[in-house]
């Protein structure tokens, strides 16, 4: 009787399993895409900067009909590089064919866990604002910008949301903690911002500057005295506390054909900034011409992510006085803590002062974006914007303006896309000091941030063909070019060479 009893108990447990599974509604797709880079301006020659094959997988599931749903996605990146190695290297998988896991989704839904509210818990992203791109209230995700062709994605990280929402679409009120901060992932190039020995100093005060300029030149007038080693740099995450936890609050309701929006951020900016440049020096075994012994000379460089608030508004909508062009008005104060950098070289230069100033001061700023679309036929769409604050800029000393223009040339029943992108930093006056000490009308030196440039602008061009022959099957050939003054937004070494590409990606 007891075995009869557990096996009706399985066979009721089979039967409701296969009924609940009836229930479950199941949308999944997948894709390939292969990236193909060469970088051909602003390098010493021609080379190939991105080799690279995705493989991805998205699931949507309805687990419970209007209930319960669960949502996520996972790419297989192979980097195409092999690095050098140590022989036994060469044999294993991941250093012959280096590879990585990526993910944008994977966290479950319960619709109206309790009356009008919803909740999402796990890997997600949560963007906010009605901007294009530029978002200044959006800072719960980090943006992604390793890849430059791809301005605008996001880095999905671990969270808890809740929509409340008694009004319908109408009006939603959106709650959400993240509780362990992940930062912006930033392109390899990105280094020489803070790596390169020559680069700018990051000090607010541009009497500072100069004062950190007249140490470094100690070293940098009398090269062969002096081997200068690339920095170690090292970004220090915060804690990994509740103090350091997230928090976003943000209203949004529709009047009429205008959706507006109110928002709070508490948290962390995701890009680092410096706090310690460090470095000292040993005698590397060898003399100069003079018989002045040479130092090989090492530095350490510490990175912090900065405290912020953020309050936010946008309105987005149509307009019907203009043929019903689109428009959006983003903007957000932001409240940032004070940051101190120290500069030390005094045991490479044995005399000289340590400097400590500002990197960034508390003062508030305000950020916003300004922008409009029109499909001026069924072939031709244009999109204009203003920036005030571009996505990486922090604290009020380091906002500049910038526009960007967008031409989409629609052919052949949109089967071949023609794109013209323009992207420019609005010219600015360089605030640095001339180091001159000698007064001859001649700079001392030559490093980032030693002479003062007059107006510095930067321009990014990025044009591209895109084709759609068959259904699932997208093909694109392009390039992105930059060009500007060498301490500007774009043409900074730190902003990485011109390229040019082809993207072909099949999907289902």
């Amino acid at each position: 009787m007891r075995i009869a009893f557990i096996i009706a108990i399985i066979a009721a447990s089979v039967s409701m399993a296969s009924a609940a599974a009836a229930d479950v509604e199941v949308d999944w797709g997948a894709f390939v895409e292969n990236d193909l880079w060469a970088s051909v301006h602003r390098v010493d020659e021609p080379g190939i900067y991105r080799n690279q094959t995705a493989l991805g997988f998205d699931l949507k599931a309805s687990l419970v009909p209007d209930k319960l749903r669960f949502v996520g996605d996972i790419q297989f990146v192979w980097t195409g590089f092999t690095r050098d190695t140590e022989f036994e290297g060469l044999t294993t998988r991941n250093t012959v064919s280096p590879y990585h896991f990526e993910s944008q989704a994977a966290y479950i839904e319960v619709i109206e866990i309790l009356p009008y509210l919803d909740l999402r818990v796990g890997r997600q992203i949560v963007q906010w604002g009605a901007s294009d791109v530029f978002n200044p209230t959006n800072n719960l995700n980090a943006p992604d910008m390793e890849d430059p062709l791809k301005l605008g994605e996001l880095v999905a990280n671990e969270m808890i949301r809740l929509d409340w929402n008694p009004g319908g679409d109408n009006f939603i009120f959106t709650a959400v903690w993240v509780p362990v901060f992940q930062p912006a992932m930033v392109p390899g190039s990105a280094l020489l911002a803070v790596g390169d020995p020559e680069s700018m100093f990051p000090f607010v005060s541009p009497q500072t500057r100069l004062r950190a300029e007249r140490i470094r030149n100690i070293y940098l007038r009398n090269p062969e005295y002096y081997n200068i080693h690339q920095p170690h740099v090292v970004a220090s995450m915060p804690e990994f506390s509740m103090a350091n936890s997230q928090v976003g609050l943000k209203m949004q309701w529709l009047v009429g054909m205008f959706d507006m929006s109110l928002s709070y951020y508490k948290g962390i900016d995701t890009f680092p900034v410096p706090v310690k440049s460090y470095s000292s020096a040993e005698r590397a075994g060898e003399s100069a011409a003079d018989g002045t012994p040479i130092l090989d000379v090492d530095s350490e460089v510490k990175l912090v992510y900065p405290k912020k608030q953020v309050l936010g508004f946008d309105i987005a909508g149509q307009l019907p006085f203009l043929d019903d062009a689109g428009f959006w008005l983003e903007g957000a104060v932001f409240f940032p803590e004070t940051v101190q950098m120290s500069f030390d070289i005094t045991e490479v230069a044995p005399g000289a002062e340590v400097i400590i100033d500002d990197v960034v001061t508390d003062q508030p700023y305000f950020k916003y974006t300004i922008g409009a679309d029109y499909s001026i036929n069924e072939h031709l769409f244009v999109t204009a914007q203003f920036l005030h604050g571009f996505l990486d800029e922090f604290g009020s000393h380091a906002i500049n303006n910038y526009w960007i223009a967008t031409v989409d040339i629609k052919m052949a029943q949109e089967r071949v896309l023609l794109r013209l992108v323009g992207m420019g930093e609005i010219p600015h006056e360089d605030d640095d000091i001339p180091l001159d000490d000698d007064g001859d009308g001649r700079v001392e030196s030559f490093a980032m941030g030693a002479t003062n440039d007059g107006t510095i602008g930067s321009l990014v061009l990025f044009p591209s063909i895109v084709v759609r022959p068959i259904d699932g099957l997208e093909m694109a050939l392009g390039s992105y070019f930059l060009l500007g003054h060498d301490e500007s937004k774009f043409g900074m070494p730190a902003a990485g060479p011109s390229l040019a590409f082809f993207r072909a990606k099949a999907s289902f």
